[in-house]
């Protein structure tokens, strides 16, 4: 004789709740990685550390300009990229336009583009805030943890392909981004990756992953250690 098994509410609640659980540790170890990265970006975004990439990439040379004026076109194309309007419609050398009509749409879709990660990012970062002051305390600090360990492993497995494959891997990123196809310049007539060279992106790229691996590796530590001392406060209030 067949038997219906059923099950209690209090065992469906608790289910539930787990899997509640679950999904929250997810986002928050998702989150974490997000910020880390978006400050890890914004991080060589000022002048003092892209001057020196520029001129180790020899911008100046590609333009057949002065190294100074290399980096004034590159303190106004990131100031247009970063603040605005976005019109990147200034001069360049002998006074015509630094940037033709496909380079400045690029430089628009770049800048639609940056503006979205840090929105992501800044919703990321509200959620783990908002995470670490609601929810019980030692998991999420634990999920704070997976998160950064979760991205300096990926990082470090991403830097060692573009290691020996970073070209195939830059044009990959700009075919998922880019869709519209205006990312292919001409070094030899364009100013755009003349100014900004593959070499130039090789740097930017290797500098992001360091700054990021160091401090999701700052945050990996932190949080293992809020997440002992939350554990010991949660045991030292429990009756």
């Amino acid at each position: 004789m067949a038997t219906l098994r059923t099950t209690s509410p209090l065992v469906a609640r608790g289910r539930a709740g787990t899997r509640h659980a679950s999904l929250l540790g997810v986002a928050v170890s998702v989150a974490t990685a997000l910020t880390i990265l978006a400050v890890a970006v914004l991080l060589v975004l000022p002048t003092f550390v892209l001057h020196p990439l520029l001129d180790a990439a020899g911008s100046a040379s590609f333009l057949g300009v002065a190294p100074d004026e290399a980096r004034r076109y590159s303190d106004l194309t990131v100031t247009e990229l970063v603040v605005g309007p976005g019109t990147f419609a200034f001069a360049g050398p002998g006074g015509g336009p630094l940037f033709d009509g496909a380079e400045a749409s690029h430089l628009r879709d770049a800048r639609a583009l940056l503006y979205g990660f840090l929105a992501v990012c800044a919703v990321a970062a509200v959620l783990v805030v908002a995470a670490t002051m609601r929810a019980r305390r030692s998991d999420v600090w634990r999920d704070v943890g997976r998160g950064a360990g979760g991205l300096a492993v990926a990082i470090v497995m991403i830097g060692a392909i573009a290691l020996v494959a970073f070209e195939p891997a830059f044009e990959l990123f700009h075919r998922i981004f880019f869709p519209g196809g205006n990312w292919a310049f001409d070094p030899g007539s364009q100013r755009l990756v003349q100014l900004y060279p593959l070499a130039f992106w090789r740097y930017v790229s290797a500098l992001v992953g360091i700054i990021a691996v160091a401090l999701a590796i700052a945050t990996w530590w932190l949080a293992r250690r809020r997440a002992a001392d939350a554990r010991a406060d949660e045991g030292s209030v429990r009756p």
